[in-house]
């Protein structure tokens, strides 16, 4: 479990309507996945906007929501938290929920016009040969 503080880290806020020292179990984008203690970030679709699932979202559990727009219904029990994009949130949220995993990784590129996949393989079997995992 980690705190709804912890994970709105670099997170571009605008509105806060509660509280953030809460646990949280996970977050989650989809709101038929939703379970009790959730953080649920409504995100506008192509085809559907999470701002619509909000409701089903408190019904099924939900403790905070993550939204572009405050919704017209507002219960004291669940904090809002109102940001300006919502899928760079749930980015931010997911690599802090996730204690930044990217920033263990090492990463090589290969570009060019030939020999991309020549040199890659070359680089693969000398990043193993040295004890990399590659």
């Amino acid at each position: 479990m980690k705190n709804l503080k912890d994970i709105l880290y670099k997170t571009s806020i605008e509105a806060i309507k509660g509280s953030t020292d809460l646990s949280i179990s996970k977050i989650e984008f989809d709101s038929r996945k939703i379970a009790s203690g959730d953080v649920f970030v409504a995100i506008k679709g192509t085809i559907s906007d999470g701002h619509q699932y909000i409701e089903k979202c408190i019904e099924r559990g939900a403790i905070a929501i993550i939204c572009e727009v405050f919704p017209e219904n507002i219960h004291e029990d669940i904090t809002y938290i109102q940001v300006d994009n919502s899928h760079k949130a749930l980015a931010f949220m997911a690599a802090n929920y996730y204690d930044n995993p990217s920033q263990k990784l090492k990463l090589v590129g290969v570009t060019g016009t030939n020999g991309k996949t020549t040199v890659a393989t070359l680089l693969y079997s000398m990043f193993e040969d040295a004890g990399y995992q590659a």
